[in-house]
């Protein structure tokens, strides 16, 4: 699924493809319109003769602002990615296409179909709409421990809550727990101002590390926890506690337990 690293390296990479090219078409290869939010006539009426002006981002919500007005939202699900090319073979799992004057065409693939392409009138108005709070690597501190502090659920679930800060998924935040010592299922609200303080900078290094080494799932840095996030695995830095698989919140859940003890 791709994470706060990937949206951010896509829209980097959406910016640098496709800004201020004309859009003289868009083609629709999903036959359900399953990811179309907004109806095939509006996008082509919003889109035809238009150009793409500027992105934006908050956690996995990705926003490119159209010239003659409004924004396209682009949410990619368990398994989008955009791939810029020519001609007229398309990527694998395309299920929409940006046609540009230019003669590239840049594609919206998605093998799962959970991924969603919609109209909206302002990155704010949409994140409003759907609780969506403050980018992790926009929130300060003090707001990243007001919402944590007095909450009595456990760490793991408060962190993968998006409506305080947006981004944390699920690698990211056991990610976070691990090179905090904290155990995933310790309450927030018995955690000290020193746990948090570690987990706010433990999130936005682990973040600004990806996206600075261009990675996506499967490529991580080798010090990242998530290279040993498996059952029974050995950290080098643990050799004799082998992680160990929880569940917290109905999520999936790695811990090295002689480092995240209760």
């Amino acid at each position: 699924m791709p994470e706060l690293p990937e949206v951010e390296i896509m829209r980097r990479y959406l910016e640098a493809a496709s800004l201020d090219q004309e859009i003289q078409a868009v083609q629709f290869y999903d036959e359900l319109d399953k990811i179309y939010h907004s109806s095939r006539e509006e996008l082509r009426e919003a889109l035809v003769g238009a150009r793409f002006t500027a992105t934006e981002r908050t956690g996995k919500f990705l926003f490119v602002q159209i010239s003659r007005g409004g924004w396209l939202h682009l949410h990619f699900g368990m398994s989008g990615t955009l791939e810029l090319f020519r001609g007229d073979e398309l990527p694998k799992y395309t299920r929409l296409t940006w046609d540009f004057a230019s003669g590239e065409r840049l594609a919206f693939r998605d093998l799962r179909k959970f991924g969603v392409i919609a109209l909206t009138p302002s990155p704010a108005e949409y994140l409003k709409a759907h609780g969506i709070g403050t980018d992790l690597l926009e929130i300060d501190f003090k707001d990243f421990e007001a919402a944590l502090h007095n909450r009595s659920v456990a760490i793991k679930t408060a962190l993968l809550d998006q409506k305080h800060f947006a981004g944390i998924g699920n690698w990211i935040a056991d990610e976070m727990l691990f090179d905090c010592g904290i155990h995933p299922q310790h309450p927030c609200g018995k955690l000290t101002s020193e746990h948090y303080r570690c987990l706010w900078e433990a999130g936005r290094q682990i973040v600004q590390t990806a996206v600075e080494a261009d990675t996506h799932y499967g490529d991580f840095p080798e010090h990242f926890f998530v290279q040993y996030r498996k059952k029974g695995a050995l950290h080098p830095d643990w050799p004799e506690s082998p992680v160990e698989k929880l569940t917290v919140g109905g999520r999936g859940t790695f811990i090295v337990p002689a480092k995240q003890r209760m």
